[in-house]
């Protein structure tokens, strides 16, 4: 196809999308719609599961001792769990140690200090402790229970468990991403079904052009051309349309939601790290949708 064939194409395409302006301006909203929603989807996401890397690094089991479980028997411990399936790290807090934490995080409680510092370092209340992270998140399972056995029963005064907080960040991951799937199919469908309608309408208005251009022996992609055209601006105009509106979005509250979520893994710029992946998704679902619509209207209505 030389140059000339395809600008004719463009023309006769860009043609056909203001010949309808109307449906064409219904067809391109419903596709703005669609993409915008697909843009939505994945920026949250990106944003749970960057959120939920963050809370990983920090969640684990906090397992305190009762205070008759001797400094031997708490190293022999150590090493025990230390070859556990799963266990990633083991950080023995001592009691010297947890009370100088407590006193660091109660600096503005001076009566609580106060009375902690009137124990004598004998008689500390606070407990030695054992702060345990796992290799994953499926293996705080096993960590929990290993803990929890007979074996290790005895020693401990109290298992502090904080994976409830991954697994709700799991359950939100999972509604948005079956949520946004099937909110996105049913768009798809509803985009498709409009363009569509939008391309059939086209077709039947320009039913004596395509007869007159099939009799003087024009190709049938030179006849089916305008229509794929016509469906790629519809694609290519949602796009820009949704893109930028995002755009806007992310440049007027990247800055607050990274600040809210600590979201340092995104190279401090939501908008850096979102906005390029948004802006080709839109580009090829877009221009797909909008070339799929077309080949389904020619291939129901246009017989070349």
């Amino acid at each position: 196809m030389n140059s000339t064939v395809f600008k004719r194409l463009v023309k006769s395409g860009v043609t056909n999308f203001f010949r309808n302006i109307w449906l064409s301006i219904a067809a391109t909203s419903v596709m703005t719609i669609t993409l915008f929603i697909i843009s939505t989807i994945i920026v949250l996401y990106t944003l749970t599961s960057v959120s939920l890397d963050n809370v990983k690094d920090k969640v684990g089991i906090t397992a305190y001792f009762n205070n008759t479980t001797s400094e031997t028997e708490i190293l022999n411990i150590k090493d025990e769990l230390a070859a556990t399936q799963g266990v990633k790290e083991i950080v023995y807090i001592p009691k010297n140690l947890a009370r100088d934490k407590f006193i660091a995080a109660h600096q503005d409680e001076p009566l609580l200090i106060e009375t902690v510092n009137e124990f004598s370092e004998n008689d500390n209340p606070l407990p030695a402790s054992f702060a345990i992270k796992g290799e994953n998140l499926s293996d705080y399972e096993n960590i929990a229970s290993v803990l929890g056995s007979d074996r290790y029963k005895p020693y401990f005064a109290k298992i502090r468990d904080n994976k409830k907080v991954i697994d709700r960040l799991n359950k939100i991951t999972n509604v948005i991403t079956k949520g946004g799937i099937g909110l996105t199919i049913v768009f798809i469908i509803v985009t498709i079904m409009v363009m569509f309608n939008t391309i059939r309408l086209t077709i039947y208005n320009r039913r004596e052009e395509v007869e007159i251009m099939r009799l003087v022996g024009a190709t049938n992609w030179y006849i089916r051309g305008p229509f794929i055209i016509e469906g790629i601006m519809y694609g290519l105009l949602a796009m820009i349309i949704a893109s930028g509106i995002m755009l806007l979005l992310l440049s007027v509250l990247s800055g607050k939601v990274e600040q809210f979520l600590s979201l340092q893994t995104l190279g401090g710029s939501l908008m850096s790290a979102l906005y390029w992946k948004i802006l080709l998704a839109n580009l090829v679902i877009g221009v797909g949708l909008g070339v799929i619509a077309s080949l389904i209207a020619m291939r129901r209505y246009l017989r070349v």
